[in-house]
């Protein structure tokens, strides 16, 4: 079979056609090795079919050939480990891409939000904190799930000082916004 463009790989990534994509990477890959976009798809849909040990092998094989996108990859490290439910492993993952680019926002925003879903509000606090401080990424999402954690910890006020700095950032964040509206009325009916 001739070569299959990447067009296909990521229509049926999108289509979440997981046995299409992994055949279609497969292919595409035995003479294009070194496609790194092509390897994460293919990892993905590995893992969205619980092949979870071969996405591994795959993520660590790319940590090996790619040491440039090691940030990238232990991030998708910490997706698969988090969508498996082994999120201390996610945790992990995502520190080692807080290692590898400690200034870029989006690994401390993965941690943060796996730390809160196994309720460690503290731990979740802290990162998302240290989020917000970074120079690159998505900054309002950092201030929106700070806000989530403290509105979480029973911090109305804290957490919607959090919120109002999400919309000032990005004025049409819809989910900071319901967020704001949801501890504005709670710190309403506080005060009644």
């Amino acid at each position: 079979m001739s070569l299959l463009p990447p067009k296909a790989i990521r229509e049926a990534y999108n289509n979440d056609q997981a046995a299409t994509c992994v055949l279609l990477c497969q292919q595409w890959l035995r003479d294009n090795p070194d496609d790194l976009s092509v390897i994460h798809d293919y990892a993905t849909m590995l893992y969205k079919m619980t092949r979870f040990d071969e996405a591994i092998a795959v993520y660590n094989n790319a940590l090996e050939r790619f040491p440039d996108s090691r940030w990238g990859i232990y991030n998708q490290l910490g997706h698969l480990h988090r969508y498996r439910g082994a999120l201390l492993e996610a945790e992990i993952a995502y520190q080692q891409a807080i290692d590898t680019d400690p200034g870029e926002s989006a690994s401390y925003i993965f941690l943060g939000a796996v730390q809160a879903r196994q309720g460690k509000l503290t731990d979740a606090e802290r990162t998302h904190r240290l989020a917000t401080q970074c120079p690159e990424g998505l900054i309002d999402e950092a201030y929106h799930n700070l806000g989530l954690v403290l509105r979480g910890q029973g911090r109305l006020a804290d957490a919607k000082v959090c919120f109002e700095k999400a919309i000032e950032i990005d004025n049409d964040y819809a989910n900071a916004i319901e967020a704001l509206k949801d501890v504005t009325t709670a710190l309403e009916i506080e005060v009644a």
